[in-house]
């Protein structure tokens, strides 16, 4: 009799655990994600209603943290908007000596500095699939940025689709063949998208020395085009031959300023009347 109980609860016991194996493998999840140096992101939404958003980020000499948020989801009929609705957060802290463990917490979603973005816009291009949100923070640089602005600089430019920026994506290999649907993005946001490249020549080259290095100057470049024709602080421009790009920090109505760091810039090899452009065909 003791060896039928100690069988059967071996049998109970698999049969428990091929279930639930049977049952995970039955959850089908949908990834979004980016990833960039030493920091990223990724979106895991679940079959069955729930989600996982992980948020990492390391030192160059060690240290740093994970943090994933977990809740449940909600994507409308019309298959155009996500919600989140968070309600757990993990946080696993890294420290800088390697041989320390790292510290992990346990933390309702209901501190500002623990929260995340909650809605998000699905962008579609073929079987590309992008979320995007509005909500406005400061990232890598001083300007305040959101995931439509960063979208419109990777789409500008022709990055996308085969290069994406810090915001959410679910890529499918296969080449895209068709231009994106801009009609999908909101009036708020279409100013920084592009119907055609904007082209541009440089009108005045100044040299701007910070100290008596010689290394350490810019090259303040001012451009023939401005506000009355689309441009931007937002956005980058290039040469051809992509060796010479600058990034727009200044509007007027028609003419715009930008500064490029380039070591060996030279005048004499971009001259007044050189032309640039955000994308080359």
């Amino acid at each position: 009799m003791k060896y039928i109980i100690i069988l059967s609860f071996f049998i109970f016991s698999c049969t428990t655990k091929s279930s639930l194996k049977l049952e995970k493998q039955n959850i089908d999840t949908l990834k979004y994600s980016y990833k960039g140096f030493n920091n990223g992101k990724k979106l895991s939404l679940l079959s069955n209603g729930k989600f996982i958003n992980e948020e990492y980020l390391f030192g160059c000499t060690g240290g740093g943290e994970r943090k994933k948020v977990f809740g449940t989801y909600k994507i409308d009929s019309s298959d155009t908007y996500l919600t989140l609705n968070p309600t757990l957060v993990e946080l696993t802290e890294y420290p800088i000596e390697r041989e320390m463990k790292p510290i992990i917490k346990t933390i309702k979603h209901n501190i500002d500095l623990l929260k995340i973005k909650t809605n998000y816009q699905i962008l579609k291009w073929e079987k590309n699939r992008y979320l995007l949100s509005g909500f406005f923070y400061i990232g890598w640089s001083l300007e305040e940025d959101n995931d439509y602005i960063r979208f419109a600089n990777y789409l500008n430019s022709g990055s996308e689709p085969e290069s994406s920026g810090m915001y959410l994506v679910n890529k499918v290999e296969d080449s895209i063949t068709s231009n994106f649907d801009l009609n999908q993005i909101p009036k708020k946001w279409e100013n920084f998208f592009l119907r055609k490249p904007i082209s541009a020549k440089i009108k005045s080259i100044e040299k701007i020395i910070y100290s008596k290095e010689e290394e350490d100057v810019s090259w303040l470049l001012e451009l023939n085009k401005g506000e009355n024709d689309l441009v931007n602080n937002r956005l980058t421009l290039k040469t051809k031959d992509g060796s010479l790009f600058i990034e727009i920090d200044s509007v007027l109505k028609n003419k715009s300023f930008g500064r490029t760091y380039i070591p060996n810039f030279s005048p004499k090899k971009y001259p007044v009347g050189t032309e640039l452009r955000t994308k080359w065909e």
